[in-house]
């Protein structure tokens, strides 16, 4: 049976069981997933969908597998199945420290995600794809900053938890941004939000101690 014919959609499975299975397959021989890549282009919006959750899948925790595919994955940024978005920002979070100069190379079409994108997952992913990018070093963590501070102006404490996580990785590498960090955190110390206070006060404290 073709790899793509054991897709959720395909096999009448309402959950992401058979997709899962899937996912294992293309572990233990990731030769498929240039087939399952090949499912980006269908004309069935729910064979898209489940050949990126397959995707995200392998990339949670086996990253290295999907990197020599991750150009496939910019066919769905602008899919119009919000699930296929979010899928395909997703599986960027998970590779973007290891294929930086591809990161870079679309850092344009993410911006423009954060700024226009209606979904608020979509958004997220995004912003993390671009805090983990921001791990890569060199001038990674600089042109990370750039748009996360644009995040974090356009939307305030909306997206200010995975803004704040992609600063403390920025400043993994480039501590000189301390200052201007610390500026920009201060004012959600006292967020209504607590996941969005907690992540402030853990950059405030790391400034303290950089100091």
């Amino acid at each position: 049976m073709n790899i793509t014919d054991q897709l959720s959609s395909q096999q009448g499975d309402k959950t992401e069981k058979s997709n899962r299975l899937v996912a294992m397959q293309c572990i233990e021989n990731p030769e498929l997933l240039s087939e399952i890549a090949k499912g980006f282009l269908s004309k069935d919006k729910k064979i898209q969908s489940d050949c990126i959750e397959v995707f995200t899948m392998v990339s949670e925790n086996h990253p290295g597998l999907v990197v020599p595919l991750a150009d496939k994955v910019l066919s769905l940024l602008p899919a119009k199945d919000t699930k296929t978005r979010w899928e395909a920002v997703h599986t960027l979070s998970f590779i973007a420290d290891k294929v930086p100069e591809f990161i870079f190379s679309v850092l344009p079409e993410l911006s423009e995600i954060i700024e226009k994108e209606k979904s608020t997952i979509v958004r997220d992913y995004t912003i993390d794809a671009i805090a983990n990018y921001a791990r890569a070093g060199k001038d990674a963590p600089a042109n990370a900053f750039k748009a996360l501070k644009s995040a974090l102006g356009i939307w305030g404490e909306k997206h200010a938890k995975q803004v704040f996580r992609g600063f403390s990785n920025i400043l993994d590498h480039q501590p000189h941004y301390s200052k201007e960090i610390g500026k920009l955190a201060e004012p959600y110390l006292g967020s209504k939000r607590k996941v969005v206070a907690v992540e402030a006060k853990k950059i405030m404290k790391r400034i303290e101690k950089q100091a």
